[in-house]
């Protein structure tokens, strides 16, 4: 995920050791950047309004209020998501009663945090069916050979056949044009397989789409099969690709 789309975190910790810790395995996290911290209920919820973060590692027990009275001031000014990190398990049901990502447990190493983070990068980039039916409604009738995709007042119109591969990045995707520009957008891959037309656009790996119209090259060694794009792009199909038509 690079780095101007990591999600925004906000660290809640009131042991100073505990947060120094929390913070080294979130800076070490390729999907999170740590806006704010705090060490107490009040702190949290001033750090939560003004940051405005897309997920809060949240402390439950504070010196001064229970995480659950953090969440409860802040009412539906919040709407990211929430991880727990706790010593006491006795509040695992309340946690996830309010859809909590996870429940880290102290004493957690990082493998355990990273698990926990994933989590929360899967569910932020789930499918939302809804949001598939408006993209593909985007598409203009009247000129098949365009998409049309709005993203908050801006409207962006994008000649299929001058797409040369797309890469996904989180819950965004970067489209690299034939121009050699390219553009982000807040999209996920899997709406544009849906959109593109299988004729010419293939997905070869987890984060790659590629249109077949601008290889160049192609290079298979042993396991290893690697696409040349216009543009000097160089891709690597993954096996669980190999072969695969239908996506």
């Amino acid at each position: 995920m690079m780095a101007e789309l990591k999600l925004k975190t906000v660290l809640v910790e009131d042991e100073g050791a505990a947060l120094r810790r929390l913070k080294k395995f979130a800076s070490n996290s390729e999907y999170l950047k740590v806006v704010g911290m705090a060490q107490n209920g009040l702190e949290a919820i001033q750090e939560i309004k003004s940051k405005s973060p897309d997920l809060i590692l949240l402390d439950i027990e504070l010196k001064d209020m229970t995480a659950f009275e953090v969440l409860d001031r802040l009412s539906c000014t919040f709407t990211g998501k929430i991880i727990f990190v706790t010593a006491f398990n006795k509040y695992a049901v309340n946690a996830f009663n309010i859809s909590a990502i996870d429940y880290l447990l102290k004493p957690y190493d990082e493998h355990r945090f990273e698990q926990a983070i994933e989590k929360a990068v899967k569910q932020m980039v789930a499918l939302d069916t809804n949001m598939l039916l408006e993209v593909f409604k985007k598409l203009n009738p009247n000129s098949p050979e365009k998409l049309q995709i709005q993203e908050g007042s801006t409207l962006h119109h994008i000649p299929i056949k001058e797409i040369i591969w797309i890469e996904a990045d989180g819950y965004y995707c970067k489209l690299y044009k034939l121009n050699g520009k390219s553009v982000l957008l807040r999209k996920l891959l899997k709406e544009f397989e849906i959109i593109l037309p299988k004729t010419n656009f293939k997905r070869i790996n987890r984060s790659s789409i590629i249109n077949t119209s601008f290889i160049e090259k192609e290079r298979v060694h042993q396991s290893n099969h690697l696409y040349y794009l216009t543009g000097g792009f160089e891709l690597k199909q993954s096996d669980k690709y190999m072969n695969k038509t239908d996506w």
